[in-house]
Order: C-alpha cells, then structure tokens, then sequence
C-alpha cells in the first residue's frame, strides 16, 4: 500500500521511556532490566500496550545456581 504525504504527517509521535519501551499508536512494549543485586539476582519490568490497554509487570529474577 503506498501512502501519501498528508497521511505521514498527520500521524502521532512515538513515545518511549528510559527503559527502551516505544509505544506508538497505543501498541508496543519493552523489557528494562536493573537494579542488580550482589547475590546475582536482579528486578526485570516487562511492558506490553495494545490498542492503548495494558501496563508493566515487574518482578525478581532469581540469581544462578551456585557451580
């Protein structure tokens, strides 16, 4: 499909956050990593929107087996 000019410019700026996440037109995501702790463990934030719905879920990787 080939777009014209006026419909380029008329079209909404892409947001994105620290963490790398971009939503444009209400979809997108990312995945942010950090702090990371001293045992080897560390906080992971998944984001997900879709049509404008949706959020971030964050929680504690666990660090790795011990050799």
């Amino acid at each position: 499909m080939i777009l014209g000019a006026g419909a380029l410019s008329t079209a909404p700026p892409a947001a994105a956050d620290g963490c790398g996440n971009v939503v444009v037109w209400g979809n997108g995501g990312g995945q942010c990593d950090g702090p990371f702790y001293e045992d080897g463990s560390f906080q992971r934030c998944v984001t997900v929107y879709v049509l404008g719905i949706g959020g971030t879920n964050c929680f504690l990787v666990p660090p790795p087996p011990p050799p």
